[in-house]
């Protein structure tokens, strides 16, 4: 006699506190590590019902692993992972030029002074195009409008805020297309300038051409969802 697989029926339960519970065949998911998951609104919560019939393992950065990290790891400690965060300036992409190549550094200057000059009037800083590798050191003192602003994010933004580091290695970069101040190809193709220069130069190769736009659709995935956590 052959098996059927029952079929999966999720719900969605909002609860007395406002927060909306995800519910599969009558009892409600949890994290990994069996911690509840409340989200903030209708539209995130239909979000991961979406990806959850998916079911897409493989993916390295989605929606749900997005939450689960939220709540498993940003929960218990989250000033720890908004210093992290901060600490991205460092070494942030567009910090960085390179003044061997006129035609690289032109396009460099060209698309990310505009967003330096932005951040550094949005939160006081003093931020700096360098042509050196050393990393630069910026105190949390220096950082307080920025640390501020950072703080007042909920552990699924601040989530989401950690992803688009990850991905774009520059936390202006991240903090512009939360801001809407650039869009998500925007941001793709200012956080990975230099690969994509290389490429029109030398030719585009395929596998490198198929991890970048796997990239540039997780940006696109990640603000997304920072979105409907936030409205």
């Amino acid at each position: 006699m052959k098996s059927l697989a029952k079929k999966k029926d999720y719900e969605i339960l909002n609860n007395d506190n406002g927060l909306y519970k995800i519910v599969l065949n009558g009892v409600c998911i949890k994290t990994p590590k069996g911690n509840s998951i409340d989200l903030p609104n209708l539209k995130s919560a239909k979000l991961l019902v979406k990806r959850l019939k998916k079911n897409n393992k493989n993916k390295i950065i989605d929606e749900i692993k997005i939450t689960y990290t939220a709540i498993d790891k940003v929960a218990l400690n989250k000033q720890k992972y908004i210093k992290e965060v901060l600490q991205v300036l460092s070494t942030d992409t567009i910090v960085f030029i390179s003044d061997n190549q006129e035609k690289l550094y032109s396009k460099q200057k060209k698309y990310w002074e505009p967003l330096i000059l932005w951040i550094n009037e949005k939160f006081d800083l003093d931020l700096k195009h360098s042509s050196n590798l050393q990393i630069q050191n910026y105190s949390l003192d220096k950082n307080r409008l920025l640390n501020s602003y950072i703080n007042k994010f909920s552990i699924y933004e601040l989530s989401a805020l950690i992803s688009l580091t990850s991905l774009t290695n520059s936390l202006i970069i991240s903090i512009a297309l939360i801001e809407s101040k650039i869009n998500y190809n925007q941001a793709f193709r200012f956080s990975f300038l230099e690969e994509l220069f290389q490429a029109s130069i030398w030719g585009k190769d395929k596998e490198a051409y198929s991890r970048l736009n796997s990239i540039k659709l997780d940006i696109k995935l990640v603000k997304y969802y920072f979105d409907s956590i936030k409205n």
